[in-house]
């Protein structure tokens, strides 16, 4: 009975694929497919990961059974009104590879380490990649970032999958090798710092359920990935968690910082994935150093209230109608229910109490406070809470530039002005995500499961800034207000222009920590209703210059090796085939 309900979920995705090929209306059931599959999923996950070995799979796949089933619960109504100006063949190919998408994913979570995962790997980067294309020319670039990260993560996991497969003990140089084949290809899937640079560039550009499915859920797999190499690999070599800690935080920091100069929203987004990912690998890397649980804790409870808020705010931003912050604005009052769901989103993101978000960091601060004082490697750690806390400072500001410049104030053109709110169904996506969000906030205790975890006063906290909020909301709304235009009283005909715009909420702080660099030049103004802005921020990432060199001298390298593999000399061809011959045989070399 257990092995059917575990295969439910996945013979109603693969039901919607097959459906959404031979149907005249393709889309029809998608919406109903994935959230049942969600439920499902939460049926046979939470279950097993709230009481270990009860369940029909263990606990660590327990967890990440429900984690996606919440996301799928959530994007069925949603992308049932989001696709419905989607035709032809476009809605055909989403309709089917979506829930096979869908499918691929929680199959990872199921299978054992071998060909079989690889296998799964590469069939979920392989339709990602598929799905982000779809949106058009805009997304190639995109698309092409998100293939050329999946090949980096592929060969790394081929590589320890192939050392693995040989069968010897895994000790010494073969255990450091298989661990780097590990690092590479699920930190790469994580957005390991600096091998991150495909998911600000992939996820901005995709739909935004597909973003929230990238961001929520498969970047959660490479979590899940180097979390369980510690059952199939063994314990990693001690360089493995000082990696992760390190470039962890430097990650964290150095995303914000990247975040605060964006003037695209879902890019801003993206870039917040990003920091809270890192941080995620840092608890990991902490729990291997110091071997503490309270690093487990955030690990998890951070997982789960990340895939909540970050994807609630790229489903919030489907709605948006631009991407540009130097055109939004205002939209508090022509989307008040997109605004009040991405207001609880970001609140979460930055870490406030007593929202979910703050649980996790609240456990990764602890966990570096338990270094050992006195020893000259542990203690250390005790350094990381600085980065931490320069990173939810930043976290802080990044959001309140983001919610300001787009919700705030006045709009800067014409086509925000006239912004209508998202349909029912794209709300109920909303609810479904904000209800569990709200749920795991007040009690911890539903995602700790049977780690007994230290907590603060949650409830108490929870209900004293629920009250103090609407007591305050309902003081304000009481007054009388009185409302003025941008400078009003420094200029006769005031203009939304005349509002502070992205560099001005976030120069002095990126000047202040100066690892990017900010040109600004002038623009012609538009006629198309969106004369918002009258500048450009052109930003300079060192590290991107640093990709951008080493792409162009692999393409050097790549057309020198076709100019000497297309030779038409039978002499090199038979030089390459030796040549192959001798590695295949180093390889499988007893």
């Amino acid at each position: 009975m257990a092995t059917y309900l575990v295969a439910a979920p996945f013979f109603v995705l693969f039901g919607q694929a097959v459906w959404a090929l031979v149907s005249r209306s393709p889309r029809a059931p998608l919406p109903w497919a994935l959230s049942i599959s969600g439920g499902l999923m939460l049926i046979i996950g939470y279950p097993a990961w709230l009481r270990p070995g009860s369940g029909a799979v263990d606990a660590t796949s327990g967890f990440y059974l429900t984690l996606l089933g919440l996301l799928y619960l959530a994007l069925g109504p949603y992308l049932g009104s989001y696709l419905e100006h989607h035709h032809g063949g476009r809605a055909r190919l989403e309709a089917s590879l979506i829930p096979v998408f869908a499918a691929v994913m929680a199959g990872i979570t199921l299978a054992p380490m071998g060909y079989r995962f690889l296998f799964l790997w590469e069939t979920m980067t392989l339709l990602g990649y598929v799905l982000i294309a779809l949106d058009g020319a805009a997304s190639v670039n995109g698309s092409r970032w998100f293939f050329i990260a999946s090949r980096v993560s592929g060969g790394g996991l081929l590589l320890a999958l192939i050392l693995l497969a040989r069968g010897e003990a895994i000790d010494g140089t073969l255990r450091s090798l298989v661990w780097a084949g590990l690092l590479i290809g699920f930190g790469t899937k994580a957005a390991l710092f600096p091998l991150h640079m495909w998911l600000p560039r992939s996820h901005p550009v995709a739909m935004s359920p597909l973003s929230a499915l990238l961001s929520g859920g498969m970047t959660k797999l490479g979590l899940y990935g180097l979390f369980r190499s510690l059952t199939w690999a063994g314990s990693p070599p001690g360089w493995v968690g000082w990696t992760l800690v390190v470039l962890g935080l430097c990650g964290a920091v150095y995303a914000l910082l990247r975040g605060l100069a964006e003037d695209d929203y879902k890019a801003v987004l993206a870039y917040s994935s990003v920091e809270n990912l890192n941080l995620l690998l840092a608890a990991l890397g902490g729990y291997l150093v110091l071997h503490t649980p309270l690093f487990l804790y955030a690990f998890f409870v951070h997982q789960l209230a990340h895939a909540l808020f970050k994807s609630l705010l790229f489903l919030a931003s489907g709605a948006l109608p631009s991407r540009s912050l130097s055109e939004l604005g205002g939209l508090w009052k022509t989307l008040p229910r997109t605004a009040a769901y991405t207001l609880l989103g970001v609140v979460a993101a930055a870490g406030l109490p007593p929202l979910a978000g703050f649980l996790g960091e609240w456990y990764l601060f602890r966990g570096f406070l338990s270094a050992p004082s006195g020893s000259a490697g542990p203690g250390l750690l005790v350094l990381g809470l600085g980065a931490v806390a320069l990173a939810s400072s930043l976290a802080a500001a990044l959001y309140v530039r983001l919610f300001g410049l787009a919700f705030l104030g006045s709009p800067r053109s014409r086509v925000v002005a006239d912004a209508q709110d998202a349909r029912r169904g794209t709300h109920l996506g909303l609810v479904l995500l904000a209800g569990p969000l709200l749920l795991v906030s007040a009690f911890p205790r539903l995602v700790l499961g049977a780690m007994d975890a230290p907590l603060f006063p949650v409830l108490p906290m929870f209900a004293a800034v629920t009250v103090a909020g609407a007591g305050l909301f309902a003081h304000l709304r009481g007054r009388r207000r009185s409302e003025y235009g941008p400078w009003d009283c420094g200029y006769g005909a005031p203009s939304p222009r005349m509002q502070a715009n992205g560099l001005g909420l976030s120069e002095q702080l990126l000047k202040a920590l100066p690892l990017v660099q900010l040109r600004v030049r002038s623009l012609p103004a538009r006629g198309d209703g969106r004369e918002a802005s009258q500048v450009h921020v052109d930003v300079r990432d060192p590290l991107e210059d640093a990709y951008e060199q080493l792409g162009a001298r692999y393409g050097r390298l790549a057309r020198g090796m076709q100019r000497l593999l297309q030779s038409g000399s039978l002499h090199v061809y038979l030089a390459l085939q030796f040549l192959a011959l001798v590695i295949v045989l180093v390889v499988i070399w007893p």
